[in-house]
């Protein structure tokens, strides 16, 4: 009798399961898992963001980054999607960078990374690879360094982040495991790198931020982790109530809706947000490329594709929010037909669209007295916002942020 009511309890319960799915939101375990941590959206690096005295092959490339959750068990990722050959990696480790924007590392912290056993392996191509679990200690905001030793085939096309906003160094021969050296080349792109994943606690989540090149950063400080992103995460870490959501940049300088530079937002949506583990959140800022390269209204095609974007993210429990496509007048972009698109746009972010929620960058960032134009003030080119202005809109996100979760 007590193995019939187990089974007719299981059944009820796989019934219930099904009910919740079946009203669009899949409710998630709230158990322990992988989170990504730190991550970048892939792109092939072009002719200026390619390093070539020397070049990757043979080479030693110290990369900065910095994780927005910590942890003591990390998974790297990289990718080889836009490359024409194999990349093959002699070895990998991961350390503390010693201070941002310098490559002395913590030597007590130099871990070797291995994948499928091995420290050296080939990246195919157009694909991606995982590495083993590794035992790594670090702190939510810590600057790491990863570094790789490449061998004779990194391929000409390698795929990057070309906008890092921070230094990666570069040495001939092999210096993995150097505590520092004098760089022969210094970029600030990405290579290969494109996740950290951390092992984290139940609740743990990630916020992925989805755009051009106002969330990549444009106009920020190199090594100064002042893009819009930063300061909404710190705003997050500081926040016991927040400390446990990751954030996660996956914008892509120059990238559109339909175009631009990289892989359309359209088709890279499931890969860079869809499929970042621990997401439950994602915040859409894209579509002013679009609006700027316009020779006819196309608010009915963004519209439509925002729509795409709302539909999968519900599908999958994802509360998707959107920021409001901020002003251009002064810049090249700017016109009375773009400038039309781009209120109706906004109009339908706020008023029709079924955004969980939505920030209202335009409102906030723009001049009181002329609302088509950003407030000077917050301003590098009439385009894209200043250190200053990226400052406002991260401290606003975070407000906004934190008021739709605690509704």
């Amino acid at each position: 009798m007590n193995v019939f009511k187990k089974i007719i309890s299981l059944i009820l319960a796989a019934s219930m399961a099904l009910m919740l799915c079946s009203c669009g939101e899949v409710t998630i375990p709230d158990e322990d898992g992988w989170v990504a941590s730190w991550g970048s959206a892939q792109l092939k690096a072009e002719a200026e963001n390619l390093p070539l005295n020397p070049p990757l092959k043979e080479s030693t490339v110290r990369q900065q980054i910095r994780p927005t959750i910590g942890g003591d068990k990390i998974k790297i990722t990289l990718s080889n999607e836009y490359g024409d050959i194999p990349a093959q990696v002699e070895s990998i480790h991961i350390a503390h960078l010693n201070q941002a924007g310098e490559n002395a590392i913590d030597l007590s912290t130099d871990t070797a990374v291995t994948f499928g056993g091995a420290a050296a392996f080939d990246i195919p191509v157009g694909e991606t690879v995982v590495s083993d679990e590794i035992d790594f200690t670090f702190d939510a905001m810590d600057d790491l360094a990863v570094t790789i030793k490449f061998g004779a085939f990194a391929g000409s096309t390698p795929t990057s982040h070309t906008g890092a906003r921070c230094s990666t160094w570069i040495i001939s021969g092999d210096h993995v495991s150097d505590e520092s050296f004098t760089a022969e080349e210094t970029m600030t792109s990405w290579y290969f790198i494109s996740e950290l994943d951390v092992w984290a606690e139940a609740g743990t989540k990630s916020l992925v931020l989805f755009g051009d090149s106002i969330t990549d950063g444009y106009g920020s400080t190199t090594n100064g982790f002042d893009r819009w992103t930063d300061v909404l995460a710190r705003k997050l870490k500081e926040d016991p109530e927040t400390e446990n959501i990751s954030v996660i940049n996956e914008g892509i300088g120059g990238n559109s809706v339909f175009g631009g530079l990289g892989t359309a937002a359209k088709d890279r949506f499931e890969r860079d947000v869809l499929n970042v583990p621990g997401i439950r959140y994602v915040v859409v800022l894209i579509g002013i490329n679009d609006i700027g390269y316009a020779n006819e209204d196309i608010s009915d095609s963004l519209t439509e594709q925002y729509k795409i974007m709302i539909d999968k993210c519900h599908e999958k429990g994802i509360k998707i929010y959107a920021g409001t496509i901020m002003p251009v007048n002064g810049n090249g972009y700017y016109s009375e037909l773009h400038e039309q698109i781009r209120l109706s746009v906004n109009d339908w972010i706020l008023n029709k669209g079924k955004f969980d929620g939505v920030i209202d960058f335009a409102a906030e960032l723009s001049d009181p007295a002329d609302p088509s134009a950003l407030k000077a003030e917050y301003s590098l080119d009439n385009l894209h916002p200043n250190p200053d202005g990226y400052a406002k809109m991260g401290e606003y996100a975070y407000d906004m942020l934190t008021g739709f979760w605690a509704e």
